[in-house]
């Protein structure tokens, strides 16, 4: 590539960009392991594609936090510009979702809570951040599972701010839309400029799916239907989920952005006061060791190490689309796991000099002396260490010591949380005498309802009969459907009298990827969703691809409509 940087294979590619494994090499025959995100070749010499890239890197060059994803440098080669960024040994938030909703689990709430506090974590810092006297930053614009990376250390990483709206930029051309409809705040769709409020909205949706396992608008499959679920329909709150974390994951999603938590660092204040309360570790290690319970697919540069190829999105995740680009960094990969020098049970010294500690009765590595056990549920005892009892997981959702609390709408997270008070010189159970302790009683434990092994599988039969049959309602509907979801969505909106701020102008192109120009005003490219505030009358419009044909037609303004163009070599 350069003198200065050498790439090795590829990771994956992307829609604008693709990712390479690199070295960045240095004085000495120093060299160190990098990821390369370089602009596709055909893309490269696009003004407004060149000048994306650039901010992204001016950008992420003055951000410099444990929780943002680093960009060590930026240059140009014979190829194009490209981004030199730290590699994240781990995956995106999409793909640990998708992985927890195969194996019919969900994120422990307190570990929902610590991801979306080291986000806020991220996003306060880049907020904060000031250049030549202003903010570098007002809004991420595309916070989303896919651009949160949780490295399998347990750490938490923003990544891709290449559509930040910055301070003192120019604003994005009237009606264009950037960023994903499904993690989009209300606003945004209707043409308000990006902030932090926004941005709390879309980690709000983010913070849904931990929780819960599902979007909060996951019945709709189409991009404007979605986009027409957030405008219109009031969220569900979870279910299942400490009282304080549904009241803040619902004000998160307030429609109206006053409503909103007025600032990153009170609602993350609110997370690390509940953490410190419920009583249950929320560290990068127990959220690594809740990842290694999830059986989680390759990463992107173990399969390239693999099989030597270009690894794509869909590949990783078990054919979801792909939605962004990131690394993932092989520096830890590398170094095999250290053994500890011991015999099952108790603590050791690792050949590094860290303490490690087993559990007595499978061997697994503890992430601390009083942590229980992943492997088998065993707890230690406090006072020898010796195996205690195994204690029953906690379902999802089933503690909070503040369970009871209700958040109002001008309430902070931290507020709803009681301060604990111990009293002065009380003794603990450890220091009380044997003939002052009582055994308090019990009634006796019910009987399992455990279903047995038959009932699992007719119950398991009937619901795939089910499920199949279901799916082919939906498909044989949608296939109904499809041709006229615009004239239906405005039948809806007339048949409820709900309105957006203005009509919706959809543009669709075959094959997409087309630029669209109204009254000589580039607009974006398809597929195209924007507001259709043009003034009454037939409309000019062209869908412009380098090797075809330019397709010409008209549209009414002020008007919902739809233009399909079909486009000829």
């Amino acid at each position: 590539m350069n003198e200065r940087y050498r790439l090795v294979r590829p990771l994956a590619s992307g829609g604008m960009a693709e990712l390479f494994l690199g070295v960045a090499r240095g004085a000495e025959g120093f060299e160190r392991p990098v990821a390369i995100k370089r602009v596709l070749p055909h893309l490269a010499r696009e003004p407004d594609i060149a000048r994306m890239f650039l901010a992204e890197a001016r950008l992420a060059t003055l951000l410099q936090h444990q929780n943002i994803a680093t960009v060590f440098d930026v240059g140009q080669g014979p190829e194009g510009l490209f981004l030199v960024m730290e590699l994240v040994d781990g995956w995106d938030l999409g793909v640990l979702l998708r992985s927890a909703a195969r194996q019919g689990v969900r994120f422990p709430p307190h570990l929902a809570a610590f991801i979306v506090h080291q986000a806020l974590a991220g996003l306060g810092h880049a907020y904060r951040k000031v250049h030549d006297g202003r903010p570098v930053m007002v809004a991420h614009r595309d916070v989303s599972p896919s651009n949160v990376l949780v490295s399998r250390e347990g750490e938490v990483k923003l990544t891709d701010f290449g559509i930040a709206r910055m301070a003192g930029a120019a604003h994005t051309e009237p009606g264009v839309f950037r960023g994903k409809e499904a993690y989009t705040a209300p606003e945004v769709l209707q043409g308000a400029p990006a902030t932090a409020a926004s941005d709390q909205f879309s980690l709000g949706i983010v913070f849904y799916e931990l929780l819960t396992g599902r979007h909060p608008f996951h019945t709709e499959k189409d991009a404007s239907a979605v986009a027409y679920a957030i405008l219109t329909r009031p969220v569900e709150p979870p279910q299942g989920v400490p009282a304080p974390l549904a009241g803040a994951v619902m004000r998160m999603l307030a429609r109206a952005p006053q409503e909103r938590f007025h600032s990153p660092e009170s609602l993350a204040e609110g997370f690390a006061r509940w953490l410190a309360q419920v009583g249950e570790p929320a560290t990068s290690q127990t959220l690594a060791a809740f990842l290694r319970g999830l059986g989680l697919p390759p990463s992107l540069s173990e399969q390239a190490a693999a099989s030597g190829r270009p690894v794509t999105r869909a590949q990783v995740d078990g054919g979801a689309p792909a939605m962004a680009v990131h690394a993932a960094s092989p520096a830890e990969a590398a170094a095999p796991e250290e053994e500890p020098l011991s015999m099952p049970g108790g603590a050791a010294l690792s050949v590094s000099g860290r303490m490690v500690h087993r559990c007595p009765r499978c061997n697994h590595v503890l992430s601390s002396p009083q942590a229980r056990c992943s492997h088998c549920a065993m707890w230690p005892d406090a006072s020898n260490g010796a195996a205690a009892t195994p204690r029953t997981p906690t379902a999802p959702g089933a503690f909070s010591p503040s369970a009871g609390l209700e958040l109002t709408a001008h309430q902070t997270l931290a507020e709803s949380v009681p301060q604990t008070h111990v009293t002065p010189g009380a003794k603990s159970v450890l220091q009380t005498d044997a003939d002052a302790l009582e055994l308090a009683e019990r009634p006796p434990s019910p009987e399992s309802d455990w279903p047995d092994e038959a009932a699992l599988l007719r119950r398991s039969r009937l619901k795939r009969a089910l499920g199949l049959l279901l799916l082919a309602l939906l498909v044989g509907t949608g296939i109904w459907l499809w041709p006229q979801r615009s004239t239906l969505l405005i039948r809806v909106m007339s048949a409820t009298g709900l309105r957006l701020s203005a009509p919706m102008l959809r543009v669709d192109s075959d094959p997409p990827g087309a630029t669209v120009w109204v009254r000589d005003a580039e607009l974006g490219t398809t597929p195209l969703l924007l507001e259709n505030r043009h003034p009454a009358g037939r409309v000019p419009i062209q869908v412009r691809l380098k090797g075809h044909r330019t397709w010409k037609g008209t549209f009414s303004g002020g008007e919902a409509a739809h233009i399909e163009a079909k486009l000829k070599r």
